[in-house]
Formats: C-alpha cells, sequence, structure tokens
C-alpha cells in the first residue's frame, strides 16, 4: 500500500499563521503603517552601522594588540641580550679586578722587600750628605777665612801689584773679583798709571772675549779717569766696535768720527775708516744698525 503526502488545506495554514502571529507579536498591532516601517528600517540601518563599526573597531584593536605583543616580544629578547651582555660584562670586570687585586699584593710584597733595602741605603746616602755638607761647610769657612786675609793683603799691594791682580782675575774671566780690586785700585790710587793700565787692560781682555757690555763699562770708565791717557784711542775704537756689535749706530758712528778727528795718527785709523763707511753706508739697514 503507498501512502502519499497531501498538502494541507489553505484555511487551516491561514489559521494557524494567525495564530503564530498572536502568540510571537502580542504586543503589535495587526497593521503596520508606512511611517513606522521606515523608522525601523532606519533603526535596523543604525544598529548594522554601529555592529560594522564595532567590528572594525575590534579589528584595529587586534592588530593593536599584535603590534603590541610583537613590541613586547622584542623588548623580551632586548632585556635577554642586555641581561647577558651585563653579565659577561661583570664576569669580565670581575676577573680583571681579581688579577688586579694579585698584581697590587705582589707588588705591596716586592715594596715591602724593597723598603728594607731603600731604607738602609737613604740611610747611608743621609749620613754621606750630612758629612759632605759638614766637610763643604768647613771648606767655606777656611774660604772665607782666606778672603778676609786676601782682602787685607789687598789693600796692602803696590798700585802695579794691584793692576796684576786685577788682569789675572779679568783672563780667569773672575769678573766680580776683578771689578772688587779694581774698585780698590782706584779708591786708594786714582789717576796713577797702573790705575789707567788696568783699566785699558779690562777693556782689552773684555772685547777679546766678547763681553760687548763689559767693553763699553770699561772704556767708558776710562774716557772719564783718563780723558789724555795713552791707551784712550784705543780704547775709544774698541767702544765703537762694541756698539756696532749691538747694532746702536746712533752711538758708534759719532764715537768714529770723534776717533778719526782726535787721533790722526791712532793704529786704528784704516779700520775706524772702514767701519765708519761701511755703518753710513748701510745706515737704513735693519741688518746692520737698529732703528
Amino acid at each position: 500500500m503507498t501512502l502519499r503526502f497531501r498538502p494541507a488545506p489553505v484555511a487551516p495554514r491561514m489559521a494557524l499563521f494567525a495564530a503564530l502571529s498572536l502568540l510571537l507579536l502580542p504586543s503589535c498591532a495587526w497593521f503596520v503603517s508606512r511611517k513606522e516601517a521606515d523608522g525601523m528600517e532606519l533603526r535596523v540601518t543604525r544598529v548594522s552601522e554601529a555592529f560594522a563599526a564595532r567590528s572594525a573597531d575590534e579589528a584595529a584593536l587586534q592588530d593593536n594588540l599584535s603590534r603590541v605583543k610583537q613590541e613586547l616580544e622584542k623588548i623580551r629578547e632586548e632585556r635577554e641580550n642586555y641581561l647577558q651582555r651585563q653579565s659577561q660584562f661583570m664576569e669580565e670586570v670581575r676577573d680583571r679586578f681579581e688579577d688586579l687585586q694579585a698584581r697590587v699584593e705582589a707588588f705591596e710584597k716586592r715594596l715591602a722587600t724593597v723598603s728594607g733595602r731603600m731604607d738602609t741605603e737613604l740611610a747611608k746616602q743621609l749620613q754621606d750628605v750630612l758629612a759632605a755638607l759638614a766637610t763643604r761647610a768647613a771648606e767655606l769657612a777656611e774660604l772665607e777665612k782666606l778672603a778676609r786675609e786676601v782682602a787685607w793683603i789687598s789693600t796692602q799691594l803696590k798700585p802695579e801689584e794691584l793692576a796684576d791682580v786685577v788682569a789675572a782675575l779679568a783672563a780667569a774671566k773672575q769678573w766680580r773679583l776683578a771689578h772688587g780690586h779694581l774698585a780698590l785700585l782706584i779708591q786708594r790710587h786714582p789717576g796713577s798709571a797702573p790705575t789707567g793700565a788696568a783699566i785699558a787692560g779690562l777693556v782689552e781682555t773684555a772685547s777679546a772675549t766678547a763681553e760687548l757690555s763689559r767693553v763699553v763699562l770699561y772704556a767708558e770708565l776710562y774716557r772719564r779717569q783718563f780723558p789724555a791717557g795713552p791707551a784712550v784711542a784705543r780704547v775709544t775704537f774698541r767702544l765703537a766696535q762694541a756698539h756696532a756689535a749691538f747694532m746702536d749706530c746712533a752711538k758708534a758712528i759719532p764715537t768714529l768720527q770723534g776717533y778719526l778727528t782726535a787721533h790722526q795718527k791712532g793704529e786704528d785709523l784704516q779700520a775706524a775708516t772702514e767701519l765708519l763707511e761701511h755703518l753710513e753706508k748701510m745706515r737704513h739697514s735693519r741688518q746692520v744698525c737698529a732703528p
């Protein structure tokens, strides 16, 4: 026997739809106006848009969360690398510190060993120095005694003997002692021939050793003390030479002119003439005459 499906009659179906409408929409009216339908559509549209915006925000938030996770992972890796480097650095520092401490201890031991020997050597050196100073003090006392005796003896010397002492001291380049004996000679025997000879000898010795300032000093002294002395021509020429060596042409030229005028038969006449011509020719040269 074959069973066949028969569709339900139309009337019962309408009745079923009406019953479902009454059950599902108890608060709704039987008829919906056009305005209400537009309002419902607007609300549905707004809900859809809000849902779409929320979905977009959730997607953006998900993307940001992914980026934050990546950044956190990088930070974690960097932190781990930093901790590893820091640990390695601390290990190296600790090793170096231990090595330095060992070296310091070894140095302290060596210093303690050397200090005893150095203290002994320094004490011996100090004793030697003190002994040398004591000897030197005794020598200075003896020299001072001898100096007083020499000074007393110098006051008892004759003019010729004092002049010889001055010449010997100048030859030995003991200028201070020579100057002191010369002062004694001038004080005790002013205007004497030995005094003039001693001063002229100082001029020649100073000129030979290129002591130009002393040449000027003693030459001017001789010209004041012995303006007509036998060595005035030679002393004047030496004075002009010293001024020229100092590039002081303002003094050298008049000195040479005075020499040529007053000493026509001087032994340095030709040399004085040549020097004067050279200075006058090169008077404006800064390599010869200072401005």
